[in-house]
């Protein structure tokens, strides 16, 4: 089994992380890559080298993510559609994609080794913008005004079908994974993994009746810029895109999953009590 590495250089535990992974697989004998950016940002090893994002991809049997959920999200654009799973090890704050923690790390390599681990199948966001160039979002795709805090005036549809229209400060289609992330924040429901729909949830709308809307991920969203204005589209926090308006936006399921790794036994309900502090006796103390 062969291991890429990719992390956020940013991040002052990356070092240390690097250096504990390194001892393991030279020991081990097991063969691993590291990305060029990392490895250049001052967490050069001794008796290693780097190799580029391409090499790491499609020489690797598994990736490893150090950082936050941004970097597992940047770390999954790498992956693409290569079906390679990766295991986040959580160097940031909150951490529902990077669940393992730093001191873990070892224990859990050896669980992979032995094959005792789980791969979840996440669901991705396929973005076709008016010039048929395409974004790809794991999380979600935001939609808002460039360069303006206006409202912006969007109608909607699914699968050619009239849903609605509203003023808002933009829109969030986001996948169940990206449900505990933005849309949460602008009162968007938890939704499970398992489930295979796709949500819409506006941004601060301008009525007290426009609410989220969940849309069954086998169809197409499709959202309709009225004004004459510059949209910006947004995917995953990372990449984006301007597009002048009025113009038409479809968002769809893609045509591949990112794997994650997970502990045998890790529920995404114990996931959401883990990090959401569900769980009655953390309030009452």
């Amino acid at each position: 089994m062969k291991f890429g590495i990719f992390g956020n250089s940013a991040k002052s535990s990356v070092t240390a992380t690097l250096r504990k992974l390194s001892k393991y697989f030279n020991k081990n004998k097991i063969e691993y890559f590291i990305s060029k950016d990392i490895f250049l940002s001052g967490n050069e090893i001794s008796g290693s080298r780097y190799f580029s994002n391409k090499y790491i991809v499609k020489n690797s049997d598994v990736i490893i993510s150090l950082g936050g959920d941004g970097t597992f999200l940047n770390t999954a654009r790498i992956v693409g559609n290569s079906g390679i799973p990766i295991l986040g090890v959580n160097l940031g704050g909150l951490g529902f994609l990077s669940e393992i923690l730093p001191d873990e790390t070892i224990k859990f390599l050896d669980e992979i080794k032995a094959g005792d681990f789980e791969a979840c199948e996440r669901t991705v966001l396929k973005i076709t913008l008016p010039d048929n160039k395409v974004l790809h979002g794991l999380n979600d795709i935001v939609l808002d005004r460039e360069k303006s805090i206006r409202l912006i005036d969007v109608e909607i549809f699914y699968n050619d079908e009239y849903v609605g229209r509203f003023l808002a400060d933009g829109a969030i289609v986001s996948t169940p994974t990206g449900s505990t992330a933005y849309s949460l924040s602008a009162g968007g429901p938890v939704v499970t993994l398992m489930s295979k729909v796709m949500l819409l949830t506006p941004i601060c709308p301008h009525s007290l009746n426009i609410r989220p809307i969940i849309f069954p991920d086998d169809g197409t969203i499709k959202l309709r810029v009225r004004q004459n204005i510059s949209a910006r589209l947004t995917a995953d926090g990372q990449k984006v895109a301007v597009i002048k308006s009025p113009a038409e936006i479809k968002i769809s399921k893609a045509g591949h999953t990112i794997k994650t790794i997970k502990r045998k036994g890790q529920t995404y309900f114990a996931t959401l009590n883990t990090k959401l502090f569900w769980t009655a006796e953390r309030w009452r103390n």
